[in-house]
């Protein structure tokens, strides 16, 4: 058993230091990783997010979960009580491939994956002429 005392080359404070000149060293490391992996990538290549696909819209009369599905290219429309299908609509019907729709008050926008906006009336389904601005 030695009975030699051991020594402390350095005190709690430049330990301390040490230990945040590692972590901060370690974080600038993982930040250059990320901005490199990132330098040859094109933002405008990524796929959009998928947004308004699903609208909750009700009246007196109705009450609808309208979905752009996106895998038919289809606007469907189901009976929100139940969750039956009321209705599909799509090319056939004048809206190209839906892509995606947004509500507001009895109207239904609905934009086709060419970008191409369609505006619907509410519960009437029905095309409706867009207000040019």
């Amino acid at each position: 058993m030695s009975t030699a005392p051991t020594t402390l080359d350095a005190s709690p404070l430049s330990s301390l230091r040490r230990r945040h000149a590692v972590a901060a060293g370690i974080l600038l490391a993982g930040i250059g990783v990320l901005l490199l992996a990132g330098r040859g990538r094109d933002p405008v290549a990524a796929p959009p997010l998928v947004v308004n696909a699903l609208v909750h819209w009700q009246d007196d009369d109705h009450d609808w979960l309208l979905v752009a599905d996106r895998t038919a290219h289809e606007l469907v429309v189901y009976d929100a009580t139940n969750g039956e299908p009321l209705q599909r609509l799509g090319r056939d019907d004048g809206l190209g491939s839906v892509d995606a729709i947004a509500a507001r008050g009895d109207h239904l926008l609905v934009q086709n994956t060419k970008g191409q906006p369609t505006l619907l009336s509410l519960p009437a389904l029905r095309t409706q002429a867009l207000a040019s601005r």
